[in-house]
């Protein structure tokens, strides 16, 4: 008796969820890059000009950063300036100095008795031999007082100078914040701007990643009636849309970090002669590894959502039309 020969049977396809999952996140993909390779100029072209919409806040923010950073570096801490009664003893300066350091809003007291502001007048002011013809020293002992991180904003400050008035045994309360004022309201002023740039350029990344999504679902629309005649889910036929623009938001924050980090490559010259001129060394810092990890992931965001919202709407409208 010849024996029949069995042939080997194929291996079953895993119908698993786990195994249906991985076919149809497999499918989304090759359709993205398929979807690439066709349109390839248009599809660069699109990432460009969303790296671009991307990089322009990135750049503000990088020279809000860099200017705070220089700001600390160039500018002291705000301090108050508190003139001591000539009359008081000693012994009654010190409890004054004492009475200082209780008050919440101050970090750190300098004191500097009469004979060191004299010392410290005649070395910055140059009238040293005028004060030698005068019998007595006419300037009185001075506490520079530091306020704590919390307490350095101008209203604060007004109020930390008005409470040192009324104590007693102050002559004069000097309050040296008229830089910071200005350096405060600059920096909010650029922090508004970067902030208005910011949100129109994420309404310009959405609406061009909503239109190149709209133009995608156009080029194969008969695909789509195609699969909801032969019962395809709404979720499979929005996946690959959905993964085209997470992955079009990704590229494009790539290349918009790549973009950033040439603008600080280029403006580091200028920042040196700027570093000669004031007499320090400032140093440009790019984004961090998180900063740009979050940039990433936002336009990622970003991109799914435009995607969505793209695909909802007009699918909605081919199945009314149909």
């Amino acid at each position: 008796m010849i024996k029949d020969k069995i042939k080997p049977s194929k291996q079953k396809k895993n119908n698993s969820f786990l195994g249906r999952w991985k076919r149809q996140i497999g499918y989304a993909w090759h359709n993205v890059f398929n979807y690439f390779y066709q349109n390839i100029f248009a599809s660069l072209l699109t990432i460009f000009v969303i790296a671009i919409s991307i990089t322009l806040p990135t750049i503000g923010y990088l020279l809000l950063k860099n200017a705070n950073q220089a700001a600390e570096q160039w500018y002291p801490t705000p301090n108050v300036t508190v003139y001591i009664n000539k009359t008081l003893t000693p012994e009654q300066t010190n409890n004054l100095i004492d009475q200082f350091k209780t008050i919440p809003e101050v970090q750190n007291v300098t004191y500097l008795s009469r004979d060191e502001t004299r010392d410290e007048f005649k070395t910055w002011s140059g009238f040293d031999d005028a004060l030698d013809l005068l019998a007595d020293n006419p300037l009185p002992a001075v506490a520079i007082i530091f306020p704590v991180e919390e307490a350095k904003q101008t209203n604060k400050l007004h109020n930390l100078q008005a409470q040192l008035r009324n104590i007693d045994g102050v002559d004069d309360v000097q309050l040296d914040d008229s830089w910071f004022t200005r350096l405060t309201a600059l920096t909010n002023m650029v922090k508004s701007i970067v902030w208005t740039i910011s949100i129109f350029m994420i309404i310009a990344v959405s609406l061009v990643i909503g239109n190149s999504i709209r133009l995608n679902i156009f080029a194969r629309r008969q695909t789509i009636t195609v699969m909801q005649l032969i019962g395809a889910t709404e979720g499979f036929i929005l996946r690959p849309f959905l993964y085209n623009g997470i992955f079009t938001g990704l590229i494009s924050a790539i290349l918009a970090l790549v973009l950033s980090k040439v603008f600080i490559l280029q403006i580091d010259s200028t920042m040196l002669h700027v570093s000669d001129v004031f007499g320090t060394i400032v140093n440009i810092n790019g984004l961090s590894w998180d900063e740009s990890l979050l940039i990433i992931l936002f336009s990622m965001i970003i991109g799914w959502f435009s995607a969505f919202i793209a695909t909802k709407k007009y699918l909605n409208k081919m199945v009314i039309a149909s």
